[in-house]
């Protein structure tokens, strides 16, 4: 963990995770231990209702103290208690894979907008939303990388939900700061179910190969993304502003995948499949959503031949974000996390909720970021 360097920094004071427990929130709040966030002057968490997890958890887990209120972004009364006495809101919760399309606007839109109101009509100081690159969409090539300055072109309706979720949270009236990152499909640990089946099927399955692998790909490993949200709740400079958070190097989908071969100790077995492939799919998932419904499968092939290269020029020149990490660093530190506890044996796990491996199986990657716990409801499938 680097420790911010920021001449004057703004003071956090009360800080709302939602999101948590998850990947982000988790890391983040292990971040707090280890490096305490100057200005921080208490944590609280927005844990969905039902969800059986308390202060004792989250300190068991992560080793931070917390406290905890309940609550759901689809009832403004639980958000306008949880922002009562806030200074500043990490909104980190969202839903990344759903059984309908109108899913990711209830949630990821219209969930975000009555926080980012109950917040600014409570007087919170600043808001950062933790959105994600699927809302900028694609390049046109593998050379070209996307920017901030870019217009956004969401090809999905999770990025389109997550656009429109930052136009709301921007166009809100008030003096709240407002702060948008934007991180690419994430990885390291602790690493969550849908990682740990991919690991399984690179050991154990073949990999699809749209198109040779050749597309762009930013990756975000953890770490990073914990820096960029650390300084996104510290730096003036951030206020209003929109940063893509990512790996320093843009990788392709092969590399991607032969990280994880390298952190596995395997060479990945391919099933070549060709770049066309990936086009019908993805007009056959369009077809699809406009009937109300959604195919996580389908979904992820459609994207497989995308170019989602992301600049971090921004960030850096900003906030001084320097990422150090590459990705073969992540992938072992995933690998090593998954073995020590036993998940990468080539067979069923009820607990991962994955099928048995002991056959040779094939696996679509999901090239989006895994970025937000669901907050609602399960994520199903072995998306990345």
């Amino acid at each position: 963990m680097i420790s911010e360097r920021i001449p004057v920094a703004r003071r956090v004071g009360q800080l709302l995770i939602t999101g948590a427990p998850g990947w982000l929130a988790d890391r983040l709040l292990a971040s707090f231990v280890a490096v305490p966030l100057p200005g921080l002057a208490r944590v609280r968490c927005l844990v969905r209702a039902g969800l059986a997890v308390d202060a004792g958890d989250f300190a068991r887990q992560t080793g931070a103290e917390v406290d905890v209120v309940r609550g759901d972004l689809r009832d403004r009364r639980s958000l306008e208690a949880a922002v009562r006495g806030v200074d500043t809101v990490l909104h980190a919760a969202g839903i990344l894979h759903v059984r309908r399309t109108q899913d990711f606007y209830d949630v990821n839109t219209e969930g975000t907008l009555r926080l980012a109101e109950a917040a600014a009509e409570g007087g919170v100081g600043r808001f950062v939303f933790v959105s994600s690159n699927a809302a900028g969409g694609r390049s046109d090539s593998a050379a070209r990388l996307l920017t901030e300055e870019d217009a956004p072109r969401p090809l999905s309706h999770y990025g389109r939900s997550k656009w429109l979720a930052e136009a709301a949270l921007l166009g809100l009236p008030g003096a709240m700061q407002r702060v948008i990152l934007r991180p690419c499909m994430f990885y390291g640990p602790p690493v969550p179910p849908r990682h740990v089946e991919v690991f399984r099927r690179v050991l154990h399955g073949r990999m699809p190969l749209v198109g040779g692998g050749k597309y762009a790909r930013s990756v975000t490993h953890i770490d990073h993304l914990v820096q960029a949200t650390r300084l996104a709740l510290l730096h003036p400079a951030a206020a209003g502003r929109t940063y893509y958070v990512a790996d320093p190097r843009v990788y392709t989908t092969r590399e991607v995948v032969e990280a994880m071969g390298r952190a596995l100790g395997v060479r990945p077995r391919w099933l070549p499949l060709p770049g066309l492939t990936a086009t019908v799919a993805h007009e056959l998932d369009t077809q699809i959503a406009r009937l109300g419904a959604y195919w996580q499968t389908l979904h992820l092939v459609g994207e497989a031949n995308w170019h989602v290269g992301v600049a971090i020029d921004r960030a850096r020149r900003e906030l001084g974000y320097d990422p150090r990490f590459d990705i073969d660093h992540g992938m072992r530190e995933a690998v090593e996390w998954c073995r020590r506890r036993g998940l990468l044996e080539p067979k069923g796990s009820d607990r991962l909720g994955a099928r048995p491996v002991e056959k040779e199986e094939t696996f679509a990657v999901d090239d989006r970021p895994a970025a937000q716990v669901v907050e609602h409801r399960p994520e199903r499938g072995p998306g990345i």
